[in-house]
């Protein structure tokens, strides 16, 4: 699936041609899980063509892929782009991502890059380098990105929505959903080659639909659920709000489906999730949360949460992390606002900064009091986690259904298997365990 910008949309000077010789290739991502999808397809596909460079070795080539949701993260991404330039003065330096491609910015016009992948696929990659475009593209990935067990999948791309300080739309477009049969494919091909957890994400993954047969995203886990070689998949996040029945029950009763679902909540304030056109309320957040923990107690749930939003006020704050209270998140991704260009909220009036870094604080404290307990739930029982990296000593790290990072010893144990843990404790956020069993 391409991107839905194409080079006429970019600044003439992100055309110019990249025209090797390369030998060698290195990548860097910054982002969300769609990002970092999108990076392994890219390493994939310039993986056919040359070999990837050591760490700190010789390189011809830099891919960074950038993200544009916080003014911070596209500080990060340019940052990243003048380093290439510093440390490798002779490589050619490739910008992709949601900052590269974001309307005002040109990265070739400032001398950060040599060219700007327009698109968010492997064809969009091959045009910006220069090569001929009857090379074949890839149209998924075959491996986890290096040093991860998990694989993620992108199933769905853009969004529909217009929330009032998200960028996102005006740089990845419409919302555009792959193929069931080619996400079908792709995840055979994950879990044939031994991947024990596949990740399915978008930037709207509950607006997924079948482009050819409107099969719904219930649907489409139901039908990978079924993948005989498949041990483990999980869904990214789902927009709150009313979930369709069946969607709930597979993440609550199917064997295959991890416990666990991240909810982008932003705010507990019905006031600041009107002003920003969210479509939910602090009671259809709550809703799903009980229906989802009256089915299956033990599910395990995260949130995003924006800090100081224009326009909230204490109470609008203290409503945010009763609501966080009452969800029982476990973990809680939490963000200051940030004014990105072209949004309607660009142009309020900010909240004073000293008061959001209080708000966050409260909620970091709120955030860690309730991992604790959650932590603390988990002392004395058995859970499954796969294992993602360790050493040959036998320690591992892993994670479990309900995304509780899990430390263990156990000998038997590799990198992708999945280890059973009986859990002695916790530290640093983290479960603590020994072998409970032979790994799968």
């Amino acid at each position: 699936m391409e991107g839905v910008n194409s080079s006429s949309e970019l600044p003439l000077s992100a055309s110019r041609a990249l025209v090797p010789p390369v030998s060698t290739f290195s990548v860097l991502t910054f982002g969300c899980k769609v990002n970092q999808y999108e990076t392994q397809l890219m390493r994939e596909t310039l993986g056919d063509l040359w070999t990837e460079a050591a760490p700190n070795g010789p390189v011809d080539l830099i891919l960074v892929n950038t993200c544009a949701v916080t003014a911070e993260a596209e500080r990060q991404g340019r940052q990243a782009l003048r380093r290439a330039r510093q440390r490798h003065p002779g490589a050619r330096v490739v910008a992709a991502g949601c900052f590269a491609r974001r309307p005002g910015v040109d990265l070739v016009a400032e001398g950060l890059a040599d060219a700007v992948v327009a698109g968010t696929g492997p064809a969009a990659l091959l045009a910006a380098l220069g090569i001929p475009a009857a090379l074949p593209a890839r149209s998924g990935i075959s491996r986890p990105a290096a040093g991860h067990s998990r694989a993620f999948v992108k199933v769905q791309d853009g969004c529909d929505r217009r929330c009032t300080f998200c960028v996102v739309p005006l740089v990845r477009g419409r919302s555009v959903s792959r193929p069931a049969g080619e996400i079908h494919d792709e995840v055979i091909g994950l879990a044939a080659s031994g991947v024990p957890e596949v990740v399915l994400c978008g930037v709207e993954l509950s607006g997924w639909r079948d482009p050819a047969t409107d099969l719904t995203l219930a649907g489409l886990v139901r039908d990978l659920a079924a993948i005989p070689e498949l041990r483990r998949l999980r869904l990214s996040s789902l927009y709150p709000g009313r979930q369709p029945p069946d969607l709930i029950d597979l993440l609550t009763g199917h064997s295959k489906v991890c416990r666990h679902l991240h909810l982008p909540v932003q705010s507990g304030s019905d006031a600041v999730l009107r002003a920003m056109h969210r479509g939910y309320d602090a009671a259809a957040v709550l809703g799903l949360v009980r229906d989802l923990k009256s089915r299956d107690p033990r599910i395990g749930l995260t949130a995003d949460i924006l800090a100081g939003f224009p326009g909230e006020t204490g109470a609008d704050a203290a409503e945010t992390e009763a609501l966080v209270e009452a969800c029982g998140f476990h973990r809680l991704h939490i963000f200051p606002f940030s004014p990105r260009p072209g949004t309607p909220a660009e142009s309020l009036a900010p909240v004073p900064v000293d008061e959001v870094e209080a708000r966050m604080s409260r909620l970091r404290s709120l955030g860690q009091r309730l991992c604790t307990e959650e932590l603390d739930r988990h002392v004395g029982a058995e859970v499954e986690a796969v294992v993602e990296r360790g050493s040959a000593a036998g320690n591992w790290r892993g994670t479990t259904g309900s995304y509780l990072p899990v430390r263990f010893r156990d000998p038997g144990a590799r990198p992708g298997s999945i280890a059973r843990v009986r859990v002695t404790g916790h530290a640093d956020g983290e479960l603590a365990g020994e072998a409970a069993g032979e790994p799968r």
